[in-house]
């Protein structure tokens, strides 16, 4: 019997996994770690992928609402410009809280650039603005085998 999931338990698991590749690629030259232990480090990366899982579901479902449920199941412009827009505020507003909070510091190489008085890394403004629009289109292209008679 084929595992049938439903379009937003797709978008969650591909959340998952781009936001799983994004956060080991990043983390291992970006972000100030390398003095965490292996447990602190494994479980701050881990409780990020979980965060941004979560991170992606919020951003479709306000974009949802922005556009209409229509428009998100077709992926047509209007889905894509709504999850592009709440992407990238939702980016800027959890990565700037996260840097006024202290939760975590960059390294040397991190491009960033400062909003209101803190400085913020591009890479993360641009996975949070990037990865929830990606997760739902490859969510809307994942068909399920159709079942045999």
């Amino acid at each position: 019997m084929p595992l049938r999931l439903s379009f937003w338990s797709k978008i969650a698991a591909w959340g998952f996994l781009l936001n799983m590749i994004w956060e080991f690629g990043q983390c291992l030259f970006l972000y100030d770690m390398w003095s965490w232990g292996f447990w602190r480090g494994a479980g701050w990366m881990w409780g990020a992928i979980f965060g941004d899982v979560l991170i992606v579901l919020g951003v479709a479902a306000f974009a949802r609402l922005a556009v209409g449920p229509a428009a998100l199941d077709r992926m047509n412009w209007r889905a894509w410009v709504s999850l592009l827009w709440v992407g990238l505020l939702a980016s800027i507003g959890l990565e700037w809280a996260a840097r006024a909070l202290g939760l975590w510091g960059y390294s040397v190489w991190m491009p960033t650039m400062t909003v209101l008085g803190h400085t913020v890394g591009l890479s993360p403004i641009v996975q949070v603005t990037m990865l929830p629009a990606l997760s739902v289109a490859l969510a809307k292209c994942w068909r399920q085998e159709p079942t045999g008679s």
